[in-house]
């Protein structure tokens, strides 16, 4: 089975309603050709804030060409839980998804492994797509313990998950803390045997099913460094920050890694 590729623009805390929807209309006018007509291996997908989803809505559609993302879901359906929105709201504003596990999330706002965990459960049984990311700081990289670091948040966010979850629409990001808004960049070599670390521990609890996920690096991407990330093996596309702000140079990642498929 071909895995899925994948570029997502994470907008993070930019971009007012209006900005939002010039972005996405840039993004969706210029899109690659394969992408455009609904290549079912190449996709691309936009995370705007929760006050933007409705306004590029227009934009989206269930099998694409773009797909919509939100930053961030609540770890519960629904509740008494002021500031929380739960994966139902999330899908009847025409989202296909929400990133979890974003380090951003973890280091400014506390969110354990449990926690995430349980937001990846609940947004899967609630049909979404989630994109589960884990990664490492400097310290723990230079102290030789990324790996185990990285597979410990991997394990402790999958590993009591139903295997009938463990579908396509689960998808892992890998994202070197050290590296993200810092202009610094993992190796190619680095980011492929991490990679293929990550793939192995998939496949060694989930069977073929979990070798088939996709794997996407997130840490600094820009279009003068995703062919070498993309070359390296094993890296099936990007989450991109900052670049994703750029309608041009988030368009010429995704043309990258249609280059690769």
């Amino acid at each position: 089975m071909l895995r899925t590729r994948w570029t997502i623009g994470n907008w993070k805390q930019n971009l007012l309603r209006g900005a939002a929807e010039d972005l996405a209309t840039a993004v969706v006018g210029d899109l690659p050709e394969p992408v455009a007509e609904g290549g079912k291996q190449v996709r691309v997908g936009i995370a705007p804030s929760y006050v933007a989803l409705d306004a590029v809505r227009p934009w989206v559609r269930p099998q694409g060409p773009l797909f919509l993302f939100a930053q961030d879901v609540a770890a519960q359906d629904e509740g008494a839980f002021t500031g929380e929105v739960g994966p139902a709201m999330l899908s009847d504003v025409g989202a296909h998804g929400a990133i979890v596990g974003h380090s951003e999330r973890r280091i400014h706002f506390g969110e354990t492994d449990a926690t995430v965990a349980r937001k990846v459960h609940v947004a899967l049984e609630a049909g979404l797509r989630v994109v589960l990311c884990v990664g490492e700081g400097l310290e723990i990289r230079e102290a030789g313990q990324h790996e185990s670091h990285v597979i410990s948040q991997l394990s402790a966010a999958l590993s009591q998950l139903p295997a009938e979850l463990v579908s396509e629409r689960l998808i892992v990001a890998y994202e070197p803390v050290w590296a993200i808004g810092t202009g610094k960049t993992a190796t190619p070599r680095d980011a492929a045997a991490m990679h293929h670390r990550l793939r192995a521990w998939l496949e060694q609890h989930f069977g073929p099913a979990g070798a088939d996920r996709s794997i996407l690096y997130g840490g600094s991407v820009k279009p003068n460094n995703a062919a070498a990330l993309m070359a390296a093996g094993d890296v099936d596309g990007f989450l991109v920050g900052g670049a994703s702000l750029e309608a041009e140079a988030f368009l010429q990642i995704v043309r990258l890694v249609v280059s690769a498929a």
